[in-house]
């Protein structure tokens, strides 16, 4: 099965967690409007300005405002909402009954995007698709539009219209600083003699990891993540999802040394 696949029977969803995030798939977006496929969009936190960026981003691609979900959940604290926000995600999932569902990977970028990937895979039984965010929380200077692990990635290379629109949605953000965000981080790369163009690619995978208890990093990462104190965050909150979700049989199971310090 491609990633990048052109059915036009496919009914697509794509999972964002912070209006901007779709900055990293909006040209995949826009095609599969323009072929024909029925395509969701969802934000997991949203603001009434936010809201606003995000439904002008939509209209520019071509997706129906109706097709639209906002959850209005709490920027930086959407962990410590998974057990309401769970329910909304299965009642959305039921009306738009996707074929695919894209969301952010889980990779310790944004606690966030890591609560909206554990609540894809809690409503969602389907092929869950992940798209490259940024990694990690421990750097200042975080890692943009690439997987830690590269295997199992498709690429899109973006014709020149293509890389027109995604400039011009990165701009469409006013309330957000992401354009100069992106610009800094280009220049960056360029300095450190190891350049990257981001409007020129989209990248995507079929989602390799689905232990929440684990970072999704190769072994030296891993071991850095482990003690960081926003790792640790997760994982309280995680349990806390589980004991709710679950029972608090389930709690026992994911205990570590790591949860209780």
């Amino acid at each position: 099965m491609k990633v990048f696949s052109t059915d036009p029977s496919l009914r697509w969803l794509f999972c964002l967690t912070h209006p901007d995030d779709e900055i990293s798939i909006c040209a995949w977006i826009h095609r599969l409007v323009r072929s024909g496929n029925p395509v969701y969009m969802s934000w997991t936190h949203s603001n009434a300005i936010r809201e606003r960026e995000g439904r002008e981003v939509a209209r520019l691609l071509g997706v129906p405002q109706e097709h639209l979900f906002f959850f209005g959940a709490t920027d930086g604290a959407v962990c410590d909402e998974i057990p309401k926000l769970e329910p909304r995600f299965q009642a959305m999932m039921k009306e738009v009954r996707p074929d695919r569902v894209c969301c952010g990977a889980f990779e310790q970028g944004h606690i966030d995007h890591d609560s909206t990937n554990y609540l894809v895979s809690r409503s969602f039984s389907g092929p869950i698709l992940e798209i490259p965010f940024y990694h990690t929380y421990m750097t200042r200077l975080q890692r943009i539009n690439r997987f830690s692990d590269a295997r199992g990635e498709e690429v899109l290379h973006l014709d020149l219209d293509e890389q027109r629109l995604k400039k011009r949605i990165a701009r469409l953000y006013p309330s957000q600083n992401i354009w100069s965000v992106l610009l800094s981080y280009e220049a960056w790369q360029k300095a450190r003699l190891r350049p990257v163009e981001l409007a020129k690619s989209e990248r995507m995978r079929f989602q390799t990891h689905r232990d929440y208890r684990k970072p999704n990093h190769p072994p030296h990462i891993e071991r850095r993540l482990r003690r960081n104190k926003t790792w640790r965050r997760w994982r309280r909150a995680l349990r806390e999802a589980m004991r709710i979700e679950q029972g608090r049989s389930m709690v026992d199971s994911v205990q570590s040394p790591e949860d209780r310090s």
